[in-house]
């Protein structure tokens, strides 16, 4: 980093806005000390503010009738409160309900993804296809690469870069889309992901500690697929949104600074990149599985009294089905990753797969570690009522405002941009905000669902334009070693520039697809409305 720091261009404004915000950024501790920080906070914070006696009312609808109801806030920096977290910190911490779920998919997930499933899929789609069909293989398996996690980021910039390179195209479009489209492109995705897992185990905790319900007095529904339907249909607009920024401005920019490029295939760079005879068997071995375990699925769907579906017969809104999704998930990527690793020669016996598995753990690593403090902070904050006293002051002001659904969406989103400049955590994220956002929306009738699309929207779009995320020097790194010539310059702003037009147009994108979804007032998900 330190000969890549000396190559930035000094001087411009570009420059100068990103070091700020990079210094900034910086300041910030490892999210571990920052939400035992706002624990501390929040017990400093109830104390003051309750004997202020600061608190709110706010109207709610119970069996059908308009109630008042009046919050203030509670002191927590008691004995007795240090007595219970101290006696209760175990159950605390393995009751965090995202806890358990993430795990869970992180060793599926984690699974198909250490064996190769994921390397071999994206070298799959992409090696060896037409110019157009590369720039759509590469926005496309990119958006998705979400469900293999952060990991997913890394393969798409490394493999463009090689591909492109190989067509004598500039290697750094590959760089650039690959980077855009799995990070920016985040929140898309085909299917559910560990990031749908995270945010909606959340969002299920804020539900239940603020005790939020529709007008049936009944709890909205927080499963893993709330958002489903939105980020699967956002996920050919963002592939299509990477393909036209990319042909109409990265490839045309880059290509003038070195017009001595021309479009050719080296079939010696391309076959370093092909998937091998091993490979595909392995590929072929996943498929096979993968429409058995779809098809075994689907069938056990189909009868009427089937043990999926709920009481009444249906599927959504809430169902077995919906609330068994992620052990469906898990046995889904263990029975894919398992086929692909017996085709490859990986797993030739029993005991081979769960020494798989361990080494899965490790992924899931940092977040446990960072529950150990945000558990904390999350039942404090319940508990201290600021949050329902700010959510019902924001409630009010809002209203007061009186500015519409349509800006007070916009607004949101652009609250979680401005956060996802400094903290790059996506539910590290949530973790702060939902407390407030949650209640705050469900006061003015807009479901917890709608509020977490709004909040994934600025995360994942501003991924690309924070200089602290976590893939930035790597992208760098692969910058450099891919420098057309020596005078090329590789620095933050030489990435955070190129990112800048993807960023714009996945945002506006993003929000006409909400637009949509709200004046057709579609299902965010199953059984997941975009109002209470």
């Amino acid at each position: 980093m330190s000969a890549q720091t000396k190559a930035r261009p000094k001087g411009s404004g570009l420059e100068k806005v990103m070091g700020a915000v990079e210094r900034v950024g910086n300041l910030l501790p490892h999210p571990f000390w920052l939400f035992a920080l706002l624990g501390a906070i929040t017990v400093v914070l109830s104390a003051v503010l309750s004997a202020i006696n600061w608190s709110a009312s706010y109207e709610t609808v119970v069996d059908g009738v308009l109630q008042t109801t009046d919050v203030s806030v509670v002191n927590l920096m008691t004995f007795d409160t240090l007595a219970y977290y101290l006696t209760n910190f175990i159950k605390i911490f393995m009751n965090y309900y995202p806890l358990g779920m993430l795990i869970l998919m992180t060793i599926g997930v984690g699974y198909a993804e250490k064996l190769g499933l994921f390397d071999a899929l994206m070298r799959k789609a992409v090696v060896g296809a037409p110019i157009m069909i590369i720039f759509i293989s590469v926005a496309f398996v990119g958006v998705n690469s979400s469900i293999g996690f952060g990991a997913g980021v890394v393969f798409t910039m490394v493999i463009a870069a090689a591909v492109f390179k190989s067509m004598g195209l500039h290697p750094w479009i590959g760089i650039i889309m690959g980077y855009a489209a799995a990070n920016g492109g985040y929140t898309a995705c085909l299917l559910p992901s560990a990031t749908d897992t995270a945010l909606c185990g959340i969002s299920a905790q804020i539900v239940e500690a603020n005790g939020i319900v529709d007008s049936t007095g009944v709890a909205p529904p927080t499963h893993a697929m709330i958002n489903y339907y939105f980020i699967f249909t956002a996920t050919f607009l963002i592939t299509a949104a990477c393909v036209l920024v990319t042909k109409y401005v990265t490839a045309p920019y880059l290509n003038k600074q070195h017009p001595e490029l021309t479009y050719k295939k080296d079939a010696s760079d391309l076959n370093k990149m092909k998937v091998t005879a091993v490979e595909s068997k392995g590929l072929r071995c996943a498929g096979i599985a993968s429409l058995i375990y779809v098809v075994v699925l689907v069938a056990a769907c189909i009868p009427k009294n089937s043990f999926m579906r709920a009481e009444d017969g249906t599927l959504v809104p809430n169902s077995p089905l919906l609330n068994m999704i992620i052990p469906l998930l898990f046995f889904f990527f263990m029975i894919v990753g398992t086929a692909y690793g017996i085709g490859t020669g990986q797993i030739k016996m029993w005991k081979d797969i769960p020494i798989a598995m361990e080494k899965c753990l490790d992924m899931a690593a940092s977040f446990m570690i960072v529950c150990l403090t945000a558990c904390i902070f999350v039942d404090l904050f319940s508990k201290s009522g600021i949050a329902t006293v700010l959510a019902a002051k924001g409630a009010t002001l809002l209203t007061s405002l009186n500015v519409g659904n349509v800006a007070l969406f916009a607004l949101i989103i652009l609250l979680s941009c401005f956060c996802n400049l400094f903290i790059t955590s996506n539910s590290g994220k949530w973790v702060m905000l939902a407390p407030f956002l949650v209640p705050m929306l469900a006061m003015l009738d807009v479901s917890p669902a709608m509020t977490q699309v709004l909040y994934r929207i600025g995360d994942s779009t501003f991924n690309i334009l924070s200089p602290v995320e976590l893939n930035v020097p790597i992208a760098l790194g692969l910058l450099e070693s891919y420098k057309v010539s020596e005078k090329d310059k590789v620095g933050l702003g030489t990435l955070i520039s190129m990112q800048i037009p993807y960023a714009i147009v996945y945002l506006i994108v993003f929000f006409l697809l909400v637009l949509v979804f709200y004046f057709f007032d579609l299902p965010l998900g199953p059984g997941a409305s975009i109002f209470l």
